[in-house]
């Protein structure tokens, strides 16, 4: 697989987003929290703590800011918005 490190930033974004502003899925809630287990030894628990009483947007500049530190998300959306 290609660039599989970025596999966790982009599941911790997906993560974050999904479980703030009340709108949370659970199925989504838990296939990320069996990948976070099995892909990486760790639990949710600290990344729960962290959307506790968040909105989306209220995230989104922190997860933009994984994002740029550990994918290419943003030179694919540079892309993606031509």
């Amino acid at each position: 697989m290609k660039n599989t490190k970025e596999v966790k930033a982009i599941l911790t974004a997906i993560f974050v987003i999904n479980r703030t502003g009340g709108h949370e899925d659970k199925d989504i809630s838990l296939i990320l929290d069996y990948a976070f287990r099995r892909l990486f030894g760790a639990n949710t628990n600290l990344l729960l703590l962290a959307c506790l009483g968040k909105t989306k947007e209220q995230v989104m500049p922190e997860v933009m800011q994984v994002l740029r530190a550990d994918t290419q998300y943003e030179k694919y959306l540079e892309g993606y918005r031509k």
